[in-house]
């Protein structure tokens, strides 16, 4: 018996010593929680300088997209605004009761006329826009120089 008892009391004393005991909680506020936790004083981050050449051009650089159009591509927007009117008046006569059938035939196919001429036109007039970007109609490149390649082998 002698020994259940001193293997009880080992056995309590090392239950015991398994359990932590907290020392008794004292609950900090939430500011002593921050000051704890708190991060050293940092900058307000890095400070950048440009220089006066990048300034002027960055300022070259919006001049030049801010400048009037060319001759070539104010032509394209006036035959477009021309398209579009007469895409407006060719609706309206179809639209319009004032008119017989046959007057109304008349003015749309005269219209029409008009509307297809402006549009060769502007598929004109944009083509040689993108002609000196090396662009060529079909859509690709132009593959100028290449000639006949065989030769070259």
């Amino acid at each position: 018996m002698m020994i259940e008892s001193s293997l009880a009391q080992q056995t309590s004393v090392f239950a015991d010593s398994l359990n932590v005991k907290e020392a008794p909680s004292v609950e900090k506020t939430a500011g002593e929680k921050a000051e704890e936790f708190k991060v050293p004083e940092q900058k307000q981050g890095d400070t950048v300088s440009i220089s006066m050449e990048a300034k002027a051009l960055v300022a070259a650089e919006n001049s030049e997209e801010s400048d009037t159009d060319s001759p070539q591509e104010q032509r394209i927007k006036m035959l477009q605004d021309q398209i579009e009117k007469l895409q407006e008046e060719i609706k309206e006569l179809q639209d319009s009761d004032e008119l017989t059938e046959k007057e109304k035939l008349q003015q749309i196919q005269g219209k029409q006329v008009q509307l297809m001429e402006l549009q060769k036109q502007l598929a004109e007039a944009q083509e040689t826009l993108l002609e000196p970007q090396g662009v060529a109609s079909g859509g690709g490149t132009r593959a100028n120089g290449f000639g006949n390649s065989v030769d070259s082998f």
